[in-house]
This record gives C-alpha cells, structure tokens and sequence, in this order.
C-alpha cells in the first residue's frame, strides 16, 4: 500500500476522501491549502497527491507546476478532485500542469479507488540509490507525461460515455412514460422526476407559456433547489440557451442560487406545439462543460419527445372539451346539461327545495342567417350565450342544445315562484338592448318553456322533455313564456302584471301614506305615528302590503318608493304644524335595500332638512336587516342620530334578539313584534317573553313600544309589565294623513 496526501481546503471533503483511502489500507496525509500540501510532499514523498483545484493561498495548478519542478517530488502522481470545471480547455490545462487524472465532485468512492489504484500501479518503481542522473530523470518525466496524457484521454471518453448513456435512459424512460401518460401535469412531474434519478442531473423544471403576460411559468420541478423559484431562469428568446460554466456567467438569472447547490451548468430547450413555443425545458448539471454536441444532440430529442407528449394531451383534452361542450359557443351541450340537471335534481331532491328546466329559443333566427350570412348567425349565437350566462346564477347551467336553442338547468331553490319570476325579469332586462351584429344592431327576443321539479317530472330526461314541450306550445301559440304546468302560468302571468300595475303606481303618484297611532300607556296621550305605505289600484283596489312590500324590494321600485314615503312624511308633519297641531315623532320604515345604499344618510338628512334643527321624523328598522353588516349600519346611524333622528328596532323577538348588538347600535326604541302581543294573556312562555324584553330593554335604557294591541286586557297586562307605549287596532287603524288631523285635534281636545 502507498503513502497518498489529500490537499482540500474544504474539512468535510478531506475526511471522507482519508475515511475511503485509509479503509482500503493506504496511509493518508492532509493539508487544508497548497503550501502546505508542497511542504508535506517534499518531506513525506507520497506515492500520490489527490488535489482540490480551488484553494486558498495556493491553488492545485500552482500545487501540481511545483511538485512536477521539485527533482524531490517530481515522480509523484497528482489527481484532481474538484467540482471547478468549467472552462472548456479545463482538460488540457491540468494535463500540462503533469495532473494525471481529474474526478468531479461528488463522485463514487468504488470510481476514486479505482482511479487511486490506477495511477499507483502505472507509477514506475523507485529508482536504485544513486540512479539520479539527469537523462533518466528526464526519460522518467517523459515517460510519465505520456501515461498521464492517456490515461486523461481515456478518463475523460468513460466519464462522456457514462453521461450519454444516462441521457438515453431518460429519453427511453421519457418515451415510455408518453406511451401511457393520460394527464399533462403527471407527465410533466414524473419527467422532470426522470432526469434528476434516471440523468443524473441536479435540479429539472419545466415551465409553461403565459402567452398574456409573455413569460414561462415552472409548472413541474425535481431535484435539489425544486421549491426555489430563484433557480428558474426560463429565458424568452424560444430558442436554446446553454451555459456551461456559471463561474464565469455573471448575468445569468438564478445564478447565486444555483451555484449555492452546487450546480455549474445548465441549458434551457424550447417545447414547440404545432411550431409554436409552449414551454421549455430546464436542466442543470454538477459539472461544468456538459452540455456539448452529443449531449445535446440527445436532450433536443428529449424536448422533442415531451412537446409531442403536450400537443397529444391537448388534442386529447380537446376532443374531451368538445363531447361535453359546443364549440360554437362553449357552453355545455345536451349531453353535459342532462347530467347537470340530474345533479341538480339529486340535490333538490336531497334539501326538499324545487328546480327546474327552461328551454329557450330566438325569435325568426332562421331570417338573421338568411338576411346577414351564417357568419352573424353565429356571431348572434356566441351573443346570446354572454347574455344568458351573466342572467344565469352561479350554481345554475346554461347550455346550447341545438340550433338557436338554448336551456337553463335552474339549481334548488326555496321558493320556486319568485326564483322563475326573478329570471324571467333578468332575462328580459338582459335582452331590453339590442346586439350588434355585423356593424347592425338587432333586437332579440326569446321563448321559453319551464317544467319544474317535481310536479313536471321526477327525472332529467322527463323534465327536459316537458320543458320542450312547453316551448314548442308557447311557439305555437305566440306567448313568450309558458309553464309546463297551467297554474304555474297563471301565477307568473298574474305577478308580472302585478309588477307592472306597481311601477306605474310609483310613477303616476298612486301610492299614499297611512298613519297609525302609538299611545303611551300610563298616560293614554298620543306618544307616536307610524307611517305605512298603501296601494289602491282602480282596478284591483286595495291591495295588501304583504303582497306588493316585498315585491318593491326584489325589484328595486322600494328605493324609489322609500325616498318618496320620507319626503311625504316630512310634507305631512309639514302641514300639520302649519294647522297649529301638537305633532308627535312620526316613524317611517327603512328596508334592506335602502339601508346598504351608500347615499342613504344623505337621501335622509336632504328628506329631514324641511323639519329645521328637531326634526319628529324617526326611522323603524328590522333588527335583521342592522345586522347584515352591522359596523356599516352603526356609522350611518350614528350620523343620523346626531342629526335628530332617533331609531327604532322592528319586530323585535322574531330575529337574532341579540343584546349584545343592541348594546352597539344607536337605537332608541324596541318594538316588540305582534307575535308575542297576541299570545301574551297565555300563561307562561310568551308572557315571559314579553317581560323579558321590557325589563331589558329598560336595562339598556331604551323605550319598548308593543305592536298589534286588540284587546283592553292585552293593554292593561303590558301596564303592569312596564311597557312604555302601545300600538294597534286597539287605538286606531292605520288612517290616511287627513283623517290623522282630525284625529290628532281630538286628542288634542281630550287631554285638554
């Protein structure tokens, strides 16, 4: 066995290199820099000298060009172990420098011994004492230069053989995989997976074109550094871009991070889908200097093999888009919509709700493809289809089924009646503009017929054939929209028409505000007014308001409807005063809708600003309308409450009844609901009830008001209860402004 010295600046690297050496029986010395490598050389002659090329104060050129000077050292063998390669003439510059082997780092310990015992058994024997002349030294030095010079040529055709076969064993391994790959991101993964334990490459990524923003976005990655997206440059050139020493490219991107991990070069290959860039493939390798004609000869290949591995999975994935899509317009086609619906079903079926299917169909499309060519027919097609979807919620299914018909699997809903009539005014306000086809713009209307589940059928198939057949009927008959079911038309019939009474009654100034009368208890004087809204129609009469309030409120009119109740009970309080009344707070109802308008308080102080600096005009509100965001509704009403108006709880006991939130908001008034009032001469529960929220609320300082009070025993209990004011039937019905004078003058009277 021989004497060897290892020379690596790097303490780990010098142990496990002596650990490998000292197991296979060598005697092992080491030095952590080149002069003391020199020193150790000249005073110990070891048999070899297994070298780093980067050291500090003296590197392993330096070390190798003086052991080969020194007639001492001159015989011993240099092997370079190191992972500096980069330069290209890397090779050539350690053989002349006498360096008799080179091994990149890492390398396997069974390729270091061999190499080891390679270079110790081509070392010529010890010359005899006194064998020192200069012509056999020179012959010697010869002699060895030659080994050398083969035994690197030799090395250097192994280590490039070894890397070729390990690319085509990715490229078989890639092959294969294509063969069977059924999904584009399993395939990306599993190909990146390939190179780094198949290639022996450090690090491989694959990256995608963001075609809007111009860039590749690394959609797979394996091998060391794969959740660091600094070591991803995808350069946007679509060409390929090779690197093969980082040591020397300053501006590449990832750099630092790749040199961190040791990388040393890399190369970048474009992935082309019917000639255009799709993506690009990323590979970095230990060693510097790999990437050259042979091995990239195989890797274009390799690129080659995974865009065609993409555009098969796109066609494939394509082909599957359009058994279940139209490619007209891409919506769903008859076939994916049956599923949907029958999806929609089970869940319908599953939460006790409703569902339905509309079918619907364009008007005379048949004269759009004759006047104007099948080009704007189908540019119409591709119209209606936006419109329908932006009418459509986000859990129903709009689809193409044929033609210029389209359907509409409508998801579980509650309430059935108001879901189709909402639909119907969505569709009709979608349509209301006209479409611009081919530079002329058209007006588009549209039949539908609707069967609903589950009166219409139990299944998908058999609603969609009465839904069918409900749009052929409403063709034949020229109606627009037709139910399935007769009494289902009769009511959408009845509720547009409705509607439609409603909004001219806003309009012409149809509707009037009654009053009615709160009283407070202990001392029977008029304490309050509520205003309410009422509609009289010439035709139908009066109509409830359970009937029309709510109606107002789905479609918007309340908004309108409420700025006019403020402005006319401002104008009635007005009057009143003028008539020398003592008019007491007058309330008005808020709802939902107007609350969440962002110019509410200003529609309320503009209504207010006619009453002067004490306005009597209040505000009733239902507790779970303030609590749909209730920070919001808190700012507003703090303003408004600053200005005069005070706020009262409506309807209190049938929502959250939280005195938490009541204990936040600017409120002023409880208004306990007339669910309670009526069953409060029960004895227990609702009389309970009833004491708990006043004794509350005068907790909490507010005053409590119960509402729907009939009867004298009703009124004498809420006495004894401690309720401050009653309101109801008992007192009075709710009154037109006029007859409210005259009842405020009697009260007047009698108090006198």
């Amino acid at each position: 066995m021989a004497t060897i010295l290892i020379a690596d600046d790097n303490r780990a690297n010098r142990q496990a290199l002596a650990s490998w050496l000292e197991n296979a029986g060598h005697e092992v010395l080491t030095a952590p820099n080149g002069e003391e490598a020199l020193d150790q050389a000249r005073t110990r002659h070891p048999a070899l000298v297994i070298s780093d090329v980067l050291m500090p104060r003296m590197d392993g050129y330096e070390l190798a060009r003086r052991l080969r000077a020194d007639p001492a050292t001159a015989a011993t063998a240099v092997m370079f172990y190191t992972a500096y390669f980069g330069r290209e003439d890397a090779q050539d510059l350690a053989q002349k420098h006498g360096v008799a082997r080179v091994l990149v780092k890492p390398s396997d310990p069974d390729v270091i011994l061999e190499a080891v015992n390679e270079l110790l058994a081509a070392r010529p024997a010890a010359p005899a004492p006194g064998a020192t002349d200069g012509l056999d030294r020179e012959h010697l030095r010869v002699m060895v230069d030659q080994l050398l010079e083969k035994t690197s040529t030799l090395e250097a055709q192994h280590l490039r053989i070894e890397r070729l076969n390990r690319t085509l064993a990715v490229l078989s391994a890639v092959n294969a995989l294509i063969v069977r790959a059924t999904d584009r991101q399993a395939l990306l993964e599993e190909a990146c997976r390939i190179a780094v334990e198949r290639g022996g490459f450090g690090y491989a990524a694959i990256g995608l074109l963001e075609r809007d923003v111009r860039r590749f976005k690394p959609v797979a990655a394996a091998g060391e550094g794969s959740a660091d997206p600094r070591i991803d440059p995808f350069p946007m050139d679509f060409k390929p871009t090779v690197c093969n020493d980082l040591e020397i490219g300053y501006d590449i991107a990832g750099r630092e991070a790749a040199l961190r991990r040791g990388f040393r070069s890399y190369v970048v290959l474009p992935l082309l889908v019917n000639g255009q860039s799709a993506g690009a493939l990323l590979l970095y390798a230990r060693a510097a200097g790999v990437f050259d004609e042979e091995e990239m000869k195989l890797l274009h290949e390799l690129a080659g093999d995974i865009s065609f591995a993409l555009h098969h999975l796109e066609q494939k994935a394509r082909m599957d888009y359009l058994a279940y899509h139209d490619s007209l317009t891409d919506l769903p086609n008859r076939a994916l919509f049956a599923d949907r619906l029958t999806r929609a079903l089970s869940a319908a079926r599953r939460d006790n709700r409703f569902a339905a299917a509309i079918f619907l169909d364009i008007d005379r499309f048949r004269l759009v493809n004759e006047t104007f060519g099948r080009k704007s027919g189908d540019e119409l097609l591709r119209h209606v289809a936006g419109r329908l979807r932006r009418v459509a919620r986000e859990d129903d299914t709009v689809a193409r089924v044929g033609g210029d018909h389209f359907a509409v699997a409508v998801a579980g809903v509650e309430h059935l009646a108001d879901a189709t009539r909402l639909f119907i005014e969505r569709l009709e306000a979608a349509f209301a503009e006209p479409l611009a086809v081919d530079g002329a713009e058209l007006r588009v209307t549209l039949r539908a017929g609707v069967a609903v589940f589950p009166a219409d059928g139990d299944s998908a198939e058999t609603l969609i054939a009465n839904a069918e057949a409900a749009l052929n009927k409403a063709k034949d008959s020229g109606q627009r929209y037709l139910f399935y079911a007769p009494h289902m038309n009769a009511w959408v019939a009845e509720s547009l028409a409705l509607e439609n009474r409603l909004r001219r009654a806003i309009e012409d100034g149809r509707l009037a505000l009654h009053y009615q009368p709160k009283v407070d208890v202990r001392t029977s004087e008029v304490a309050g007014l509520e205003a309410l809204i009422r509609w009289n129609d010439p035709d139908l009469g009066f109509v409830p308001p359970s009937k029309f309030v709510s109606l107002m409120e789905e479609t918007g009119m309340i908004l309108g409807a409420g700025r006019w109740a403020l402005h006319q009970a401002v104008s009635d309080i007005t009057r009143w005063q003028a008539q020398g009344l003592n008019v007491p707070r007058t309330a008005v109802n808020v709802s939902a809708v107007q609350l969440k308008q962002t110019d509410f308080v200003d529609s309320v102080l503009e209504a207010i600003g006619p009453l002067g600096r004490a306005p009597l005009l209040d505000l009733e509100i239902t507790e779970s309308v303030l609590l749909d965001d209730i920070e919001e509704s808190t700012k507003k009403l703090q303003i408004l409450r600053r200005a005069g108006v005070e706020v009262s709880v409506d309807d209190f006991g049938t929502g959250y009844s939280s005195l938490s939130y009541l204990a936040r908001l600017p409120v002023d008034t409880l208004k306990i609901d007339r669910s309670f009032v009526t069953r409060m001469l029960e004895a227990g529960y609702p009389r309970n009830i009833v004491a708990m929220i006043i004794s509350l609320s005068h907790t909490l300082g507010l005053k409590v008001i119960a509402e729907g009070v009939e009867a004298d025993e009703q009124m004498r209990l809420l006495r004894e209860l401690g309720c401050d004011q009653i309101q109801g039937y008992l007192i009075s019905r709710p009154v037109p402004a006029e007859q409210m004078g005259t009842f405020l003058r009697g009260a007047a009277r009698a108090a006198a």
